[in-house]
């Protein structure tokens, strides 16, 4: 090689388009994981906030598993989340627990395609003035 070739770079010829075709599929694939990790944390947050709620309209003394799973799967629709199956409410030892899984859609094929969150409040238990 001449002193002309080292000093103008012409030795670099199509170096930069080598460059673009290897890291613009990283890029992409960068744009893409960011938006699936917000997708999945949103369905995770609808997931937990139809859960809390759920539990907090069962936690009262007239009220039920039946009215917490309606109250979950309504917060769920409301806020454009997507269920396998309906809340799942369940009723133990002076608490309320519901369930609620989440479809997550998927841009990056690694991803969970489900996120399941489950929030427990205690029953509502009336006390007689005479036994406090």
């Amino acid at each position: 090689m001449n002193d002309v070739a080292i000093r103008t770079g012409r030795h670099d010829r199509g170096e930069a388009a080598a460059q673009l075709v290897i890291l613009t599929p990283l890029l992409i694939l960068l744009v893409f994981l960011g938006v699936q990790t917000a997708i999945y944390f949103h369905a995770a947050n609808v997931a937990a906030a139809a859960a809390a709620q759920g539990a907090a309209a069962g936690a009262p003394q007239r009220s039920g598993t039946t009215n917490a799973a309606e109250v979950a799967a309504s917060i769920v629709s409301d806020l454009d989340g997507h269920t396998s199956g309906p809340p799942i409410a369940q009723e133990s030892s002076g608490y309320i627990s519901v369930t609620v899984v989440v479809m997550v859609p998927r841009i990056v094929p690694f991803f969970p395609s489900s996120v399941t969150r489950t929030a427990s409040e205690p029953k509502e238990r009336f006390v007689p003035e005479s036994n406090r």
